[in-house]
């Protein structure tokens, strides 16, 4: 797969785009826009009038990114960079999505017990252990955002535990904070990225995206039958 330089020196101007951003409260926004040229691998998204929320974005994180180009879609991660007006964002491609790799980053929202914490090491013996639950915003195999009471005392090397709210069986994985934001009565909305997560974890947290997926597919269905 060519680098991301090269690919987005390929995309052309003017091409339809579909981009998902996170808001500082945690929602996610899919919006669609156009794409235009920049000095690689820098570029810009139009949008239509009045469909962005300036004030509820949040720079310098990643976002999933399709293109498309000449009848295919482009899988990108871009980094979020810079409000240039009130209808255009600048941003920073980072990485291609492999085709194959694109369920990792399939994100759905859940609401399900987390914990998360650290365990020192035998030599660091002035480091205290620590764990703190919480609550899930949204999840993909690669990451989870969360609510909890207090602020992280340490980012790097936490273990984490989700609970699988339909068996009640926990998720065991690892991983680090990647950003944290205090919001109203003194909690925190928590963004973590997993690490090293081995295949049979990976699984089944894909497994438990598609399970709420169906769930919420469901109950919209109900929801439309009500109102018939």
């Amino acid at each position: 797969m060519a680098n991301i330089k090269e690919i987005i020196e390929k995309l052309e101007s003017g091409s339809a785009a579909t981009i998902t951003l996170q808001e500082q409260n945690g929602d996610l926004a899919r919006l669609t826009c156009a794409f235009r040229s920049g000095e690689s691998p820098s570029f810009d998204l139009l949008f239509p009038p009045n469909s962005l929320k300036i004030p509820n974005l949040i720079m310098g994180i990643n976002c999933q990114l399709v293109v498309k180009h000449r009848g295919n879609d482009v899988n990108i991660i871009a980094e979020l960079d810079k409000v240039v007006n009130e209808r255009c964002l600048r941003l920073i491609g980072r990485e291609p999505i492999r085709p194959e790799a694109l369920r990792e980053y399939f994100r759905v929202g859940i609401n399900t017990s987390i914990e998360i914490g650290y365990t020192p090491e035998a030599r660091e013996v002035r480091t205290n252990a620590w764990q703190m639950l919480g609550t899930t915003i949204d999840l993909s195999a690669s990451g989870v955002l969360a609510l909890f009471a207090e602020k992280p005392p340490s980012k790097k090397r936490l273990y984490i535990r989700i609970t699988d709210p339909e068996s009640n069986k926990i998720i065991h994985s690892h991983g680090h904070v990647v950003r944290s934001y205090r919001m109203r009565k003194n909690r925190y909305q928590v963004a973590i990225h997993f690490e090293k997560v081995a295949q049979k974890t990976r699984d089944a947290l894909i497994a438990l995206c598609f399970q709420e997926q169906r769930k919420q597919l469901r109950e919209n269905i109900q929801t439309a039958d009500n109102w018939l």
